[in-house]
């Protein structure tokens, strides 16, 4: 079975050299059978920059937690103030002891940490 592993490679690189050597036969013997725009699409073809495997994405450190800026006094959620609003807030937003809270802040949106 390990033998069958080595092989592969071996084997894909001579397939590769043989369609390789087709193509180019195939392309210098009709080529001036080929339309003009057959022609300008093969020059383009053949001039791009060879294509390599995508390369490994590069996984970047995990981000450290933000602190909280937010929180709702009755339940004890948090919220840093990134990204969409927590339900809980949203939640909150239309409730009575949120009407009674803005009245006292009118410039804030949700009491803030008190940390």
């Amino acid at each position: 079975m390990a033998r069958a592993d080595q092989d592969g490679p071996a084997v894909l690189r001579a397939a590769t050299q043989e369609a390789f050597k087709r193509v180019t036969l195939l392309l210098e013997r009709s080529y001036p059978d080929f339309s003009a725009d057959q022609q300008r699409r093969i020059r383009a073809l053949v001039a791009t920059e060879p294509t390599a495997p995508p390369a490994e994405r590069i996984k970047r450190p995990a981000r450290e937690p933000l602190p909280p800026r937010f929180w709702l006094p009755h339940s004890g959620a948090t919220w840093s103030g990134r990204g969409r609003v927590p339900q809980a807030f949203l939640a909150w937003e239309g409730t009575v002891a949120h009407t009674e809270w803005k009245k006292h802040h009118p410039d804030q949106r949700f009491p803030t940490y008190p940390g």
